[in-house]
């Protein structure tokens, strides 16, 4: 076999392959030999159907089989002969074109994208913004706040309603001539919400410092939609009778709210949101501090890259985008329009990835860092808690199953590997304040 290759470009190479006749020739006997193993014809014994008439009823069918196998074949011995690694997609030249025949060569030409050849320059000591990992006594109390936020109630005041309470009112539509059109009992109204047709400055003028059984009443310019369809469009009044005023209030921190969580007392609570915040800081200053690592790892290294695993990396992130967009409802015609505007975004966003991938693999090798099976055990272990409940317990095994039936155990193994460089790059960096000391 004859393999000539031609560099395209930085990481592109397009090899030239000849098979000669003398190996597609045997190659195809190999074929045939099993077809005629594997045929049954009535007339003649299990396997000794002749060639001639296996090559004569199914020759098309062996000959596109054939073309197939020899093209990966001799394919994946060419680029084990010049020691090249493709990666991405590969493309075959007039691939529908080409014909294998007996007696005759096979000469196709590969277009292949490769590794990028580079040298590692330092993965230590970069340096990282220092955080502060520990929650302090606002945090917490932010977080106290956050909580009884949440737990807010409506209950009756006896207080004058102020910007943003809730009046319980009777009113009573009067048109122009001081008649009475309509009335509605024990309507809740927001200060903030005024009703349709009245003047908004008017409306909580009236409202804000109302307290229960006060007497209000402002201007209305009935709407299209009035339930009264004759006042629809003239002007009359609104008058309004407080019932009670109503105020959204939370609950004080205190022991009460600590048990109501489950918690011995406050004491508890604010130990446990000590505990929790502080763990959720180490957590983002330490993802901070990977990400600064990575971004000067990427900085110090201006590398090839393989065109195709950027198209393949565009091409999936734009597909996700179009699934959301049409899981959400938009049309055809915007998923377009986003799509085309998202291009340029969605080329350099699979650059940055492809270029990370490539300086991760580079990083792990130089320090020796692998996944180990180990490894991959304690995270489906990991991962099959955190999916089991109560009515479902799921397995290490079944989570196994799960991602290689999906071709997906590929995909967390890298996951790993880039924890471990993560972990690495960190732990090595150089931790300054915000003054750079």
């Amino acid at each position: 076999m004859e393999v000539q290759v031609a560099e395209t470009g930085p990481c592109s190479r397009s090899l030239t392959i000849t098979v000669p006749s003398a190996l597609v020739d045997e190659h195809l006997d190999r074929m045939y030999a099993s077809a005629q193993q594997q045929i049954q014809m009535k007339g003649f014994r299990p396997g000794k159907v002749p060639r001639a008439i296996v090559e004569k009823r199914f020759g098309s069918s062996i000959l596109g089989e054939a073309k197939e196998q020899m093209l990966n074949r001799f394919f994946g011995d060419a680029c084990r002969s010049k020691d090249l690694s493709p990666v991405g997609r590969i493309n075959i030249d007039d691939f529908d074109k080409l014909e294998v025949k007996p007696g005759a060569s096979l000469r196709f030409v590969a277009k292949i994208d490769v590794r990028p050849n580079f040298d590692l320059k330092a993965s230590k000591g970069f340096e990282v913004d220092a955080f502060e990992g520990d929650a302090t006594d606002t945090d917490i109390d932010n977080a106290l706040k956050e909580i009884v936020h949440q737990k807010r109630t409506i209950q009756p005041t006896t207080e004058a309603a102020v910007d943003g309470d809730f009046v319980r009112a009777d009113f009573t539509f009067v048109d122009a001539a001081g008649a009475a059109v309509h009335s509605r009992k024990g309507v809740q109204l927001n200060t903030r919400t005024p009703i349709h047709g009245v003047d908004e400055a008017a409306y909580q003028g009236a409202l804000l410092g109302a307290t229960a059984g006060k007497d209000v009443t402002m201007a209305i310019t009935f709407p299209a939609n009035f339930e009264k369809e004759g006042v629809r469009g003239q002007t009359g009044n609104v008058q309004l009778h407080v019932l009670e005023v109503l105020r959204v209030s939370p609950p004080p921190i205190d022991d009460e709210l600590a048990k109501g969580l489950e918690f011995e007392n406050l004491a508890a609570l604010r130990a446990d949101l000590h505990a929790r915040i502080s763990a959720e800081k180490q957590r983002l200053g330490k993802q901070r501090q990977e990400e600064q690592c990575l971004q000067r790892l990427m900085d110090a290294h201006d590398i090839p890259l393989p065109p195709s695993l950027i198209e393949e990396q565009q091409r999936a992130a734009l597909g996700s985008l179009g699934h959301r967009m049409k899981e959400g409802g938009a049309s055809d015609d915007e998923i377009k329009k986003k799509l085309e505007e998202s291009q340029a975004e969605a080329h350099q966003d699979a650059a940055r990835r492809v270029r990370l991938f490539f300086l991760i693999e580079a990083v792990a090798k130089q320090q020796k860092l692998f996944v180990t099976e180990t490894d991959v055990e304690h995270e489906l272990r990991a991962i099959a808690m955190a999916n089991s409940n109560a009515d479902n317990q799921f397995t290490t095994a079944q989570v196994r199953e799960h991602l290689e039936r999906e071709n997906r155990l590929g995909e967390l193994r890298l996951g790993l590997l880039e924890r471990k460089v993560r972990d690495f790059l960190r732990e090595n960096a150089k931790i300054v304040d915000k003054k750079g000391s």
